[in-house]
């Protein structure tokens, strides 16, 4: 089954470290804790491991440890976050509970407050909330995309789109976006592993009617040799500026099918269709302060008037016979979508590709890096884009998120 081997791409690359890694410190106290972490240890066959969710203070420089850390399963899409809940998947490869777990911070601490059981091998990977009561669950595994209510944790109704599929009954839908009542779905269009046709290098998109819950159409961009719209388990890859322009940011394949290449497309304001003068390629792509060109986009998080930062998995950093899950060769980048332009950012190492996260605090970028010499999240000044001399939060394991709760 393609599910089977598919962490390994979804992860991009991976240095490993044994899951019984002790943790040195002692307890973090909770109380009032206002930043959800969670880390994630690979044992060294990178395909399973541990992984764990807690909540800490916003006070740094901080020395964080897992001793707190709720178990979360292994391999699963980044938790995703509304208002004070949480949501965790399931493994991305269906050797865990086949449920959608949803914890809630109630005065700084989490307490389980609800679950809604999933098929067998749903590989589910992002959510939409619609509103209060509606959010949308796509289920890269089925070819389906759940309708329930986050609230109640119940499903409500289910979209079907193994018709978009290509030689196969599954498109394989990916990360989402909500916009003026209609969900834009990237499909990764994967057949018999983690990558899609050989001779498909192309990029498609359903869109989905909220109102009806019916398919509008799939829109599909065959001329820029871009493929697989949105990395799956990254809810970020698809987003807005602010002239309501959608971004999607295309992984090419994770480099691994010659002829399809990573890159970001546009869907304008008030249209449904790719946007013919917007298709930048960013395999083999120039980076400012860096002799080596780019692969694809790891991890990329907006943040404002055109500007993104970014992970690029650069392939000429990997060592001879080194695979995509064992190199540490991601870069950290600065990203100008107006001008198509991503310049190297000073001051970080390279990473693997477990602990590529981008998250926004208080006017600043928290960037996550797992490379040679520590673990842990830099903080990196939006206006000066200058990076934290050290990490300001280490970490036992590789951080995949750190949410800040503003209120």
């Amino acid at each position: 089954m393609k599910i089977r081997n598919l962490t390994l791409a979804l992860a991009s690359t991976a240095l490993v470290f044994s899951a019984c890694e002790k943790d040195p410190d002692p307890k973090v106290p909770a109380d009032n804790a206002n930043i959800a972490l969670a880390t994630i240890l690979p044992n060294p066959d990178g395909m399973t491991g541990a992984a764990y969710l807690q909540l800490i203070r916003d006070e740094f420089p901080q020395n964080t440890n897992n001793n707190n850390g709720i178990p979360i399963p292994y391999g699963g899409a980044y938790p995703v976050i509304e208002g004070n809940d949480i949501f965790v998947f399931p493994g991305y490869m269906g050797d865990s509970k086949n449920e959608l777990v949803k914890y809630t911070r109630v005065n700084g601490r989490l307490s389980k407050t609800g679950t809604m059981k999933l098929p067998p091998n749903s590989s589910a990977t992002n959510i939409v909330f619609a509103s209060a009561e509606k959010a949308y669950l796509s289920m890269a595994g089925l070819g389906r995309i759940a309708i329930f209510n986050p609230i109640t944790m119940v499903q409500k109704g289910e979209i079907d789109l193994s018709s978009l599929g290509v030689s196969d009954n599954n498109p394989d839908p990916s990360a989402m976006l909500l916009r003026d009542g209609l969900l834009y779905v990237g499909l990764s269009q994967m057949v018999g592993g983690w990558v899609p046709p050989q001779d498909r290098p192309y990029s498609d998109i359903a869109i989905i009617d909220t109102q009806t819950d019916k398919l509008l159409k799939m829109i599909t961009d065959k001329t820029s040799g871009i493929s697989m719209p949105t990395r799956p388990i990254d809810r970020y890859s698809i987003f807005m500026d602010e002239k309501k322009d959608i971004y999607i940011s295309c992984v090419g394949a994770f480099g691994m099918v010659k002829g399809h290449n990573a890159g970001i497309l546009r869907i304008k304001a008030g249209e449904t269709e790719f946007d013919p003068t917007y298709r930048w390629t960013i395999t083999g792509a120039d980076i400012s302060g860096e002799e080596k060109t780019a692969g694809f986009i790891s991890a990329i998080r907006y943040v404002n008037n055109g500007k993104a930062y970014a992970y690029i998995n650069m392939p000429g950093y990997y060592k001879p016979g080194e695979q995509g899950h064992t190199a540490i060769a991601d870069l950290a980048v600065e990203i100008n979508l107006y001008d198509r332009s991503m310049k190297k950012i000073k001051g970080l190492d390279l990473s693997n590709g477990f602990g590529v996260m981008l998250a926004l605090y208080k006017g600043t970028v928290l960037i996550g890096n797992s490379s040679t010499k520590a673990k842990g999240i830099y903080s990196l000044d939006i206006q000066t884009g200058e990076v934290s001399k050290e990490a300001i939060l280490t970490t036992v394991g590789n951080p995949i998120l750190c949410h800040y709760f503003d209120k």
